[in-house]
């Protein structure tokens, strides 16, 4: 049992710690299930003027990917499940590309999109459509020639998981496990993130205020099984994830939170499913967390969520690992589904005035290059080299005997240029620079003698 965690922390080295110079991200999700909400155009200006440089959006509307236009910040767009049917046709995931996407693209910076959302929470047929509307997107966007430059996800529920403590035991519910292997197998084809939604308020009763806040002293339990250390209950949702994902024997390039957050007022949090679902059994009640939604506990969670991610420190499980959270949302939304507390999670109010103060770290600016890890196996490397050359279609004649490029004749000097090529390519994105985790952002241009780093 014991060498089989170690196996386990050790593939979270190789594939997480390696990407660590490309840079933690927190963005916000811009939900607009209200009729007071300021329009696409004010909001796009309310978010530069915030500094929000990643956002998320449930939806195609033409008129905010118009609004968003040029404005650089990072955009994850969003199939609703009540399209997913429509989604099993090519045919029609062909057009809706042509015509809801490609007249936006690249003005508007969308980087993902996102095919339905907690779907194993939803009362239809969604589970079981997601992956094949996935694969038609992924179809669909190479033949516009952008399978590189947009990744294809899919954001689910921490209900996915049946068991969370201690997170090395992390596991799916049996119950989605046909569906959960299939959209693993997807994620790992296509190297696209897996998301999931973790809301750590609602382990307020299993565990401490503190340990929910990140304000947490000291260690709060210590995992039997890896002896790795937790002082907060984010850290230990996003573990459990992991280790579900690594037992079942799969790798992801990386995790995405595309949903956390801290509601400000109302009272009772779901019991079942609504639109932002989250339905986590901890074995205790949830009617104590009415006492909790205020805005200085908001502040408080979303201010120090903030800081740990952008403090580089990532989880015990993924030390100094970058991580991408998105902090629900942008505006308390007075026509959401299910319960008051749901309808105030917000940043702003509709009149775009801020229910409490949050700062936010931008992106940074100035040049990049991606290159191989020294520290990644040669067989993942070979792998990597091999895909950037082939379905990636990178330009590799420089590594070629005789070429530029071709000494010093190693596997890392080669897939660096080749993983450069395929980076530079496909617009210098965070995903452009995965490869599985053997590939590494730096800021120092890696080229030398003849050999030119485009």
């Amino acid at each position: 049992m014991a060498s089989r965690f170690k196996l386990v922390f050790a593939l979270s080295l190789l594939l997480l710690l390696l990407d660590f110079c490309r840079g933690s991200k927190v963005g916000v999700d811009y939900g607009m299930d209200a009729d007071n909400l300021p329009s696409p155009d004010q909001v796009a200006q309310l978010v530069r003027n915030h500094n929000i440089q990643y956002l998320r959006i449930y939806n195609y509307r033409p008129e905010v990917l118009r609004a968003f236009s040029k404005t650089g910040i990072d955009l994850m767009v969003g199939v609703p499940n009540a399209e997913l049917s429509q989604f099993q046709s090519q045919p029609y995931v062909d057009s809706w590309l042509r015509n809801s996407i490609l007249p936006y693209y690249p003005a508007t910076k969308i980087t993902h999109i996102t095919v339905g959302v907690e779907v194993t929470n939803s009362p239809d047929n969604a589970a079981n459509l997601v992956v094949p509307a996935m694969r038609n997107v992924v179809s669909a966007l190479k033949s516009a020639n952008l399978q590189g430059k947009i990744k294809v996800s899919t954001p689910l529920s921490f209900g996915v998981l049946s068991k969370s403590y201690p997170p090395s035991k992390g596991a799916f519910s049996s119950s989605y496990e046909n569906v959960l292997r299939s959209l693993l197998d997807f994620l790992e084809e296509n190297q696209s993130p897996f998301m999931v939604n973790l809301y750590p308020i609602y382990a307020i009763g299993a565990s401490s205020l503190d340990a929910v806040l990140f304000k947490s002293p000291s260690t709060i339990f210590v995992d039997p099984n890896t002896r790795l250390s937790y002082k907060n209950i984010f850290d230990a949702q996003l573990d459990a994830v992991f280790y579900a994902i690594a037992n079942l024997k799969f790798k992801t390039t990386r995790i995405i939170v595309t949903e956390t957050g801290w509601p400000t007022h109302g009272s009772r949090p779901p019991h079942a499913s609504t639109h932002n679902a989250k339905t986590y059994d901890y074995n205790v009640s949830l009617d104590s967390v009415d006492d909790y939604a205020n805005i200085d506990y908001a502040q408080t969670y979303n201010t120090n969520l903030i800081s740990h991610v952008m403090g580089g420190s990532g989880t015990p499980a993924m030390p100094r690992a970058n991580l991408d959270v998105y902090i629900f949302s942008l505006f308390n939304e007075n026509k959401k589904r299910g319960p008051e507390i749901e309808r105030n999670f917000g940043l702003f109010y509709p009149d775009m005035r801020s229910v409490y103060n949050l700062n936010f770290p931008g992106k940074g600016t100035g040049k990049s290059w991606c290159i191989a890890s020294s520290q990644a196996s040669n067989s993942a490397l070979q792998n990597a080299l091999d895909w950037a050359c082939g379905q990636g279609k990178a330009d590799c004649s420089a590594i070629q005997p005789g070429q530029r490029c071709f000494q010093p004749d190693t596997l890392v000097s080669h897939a660096s240029f080749a993983f450069n090529n395929y980076y530079q390519k496909n617009g210098a994105t965070d995903d452009a620079c995965s490869f599985g985790g053997t590939g590494i952002k730096v800021s120092t241009d890696p080229s030398y003698d003849n050999c030119i780093y485009n």
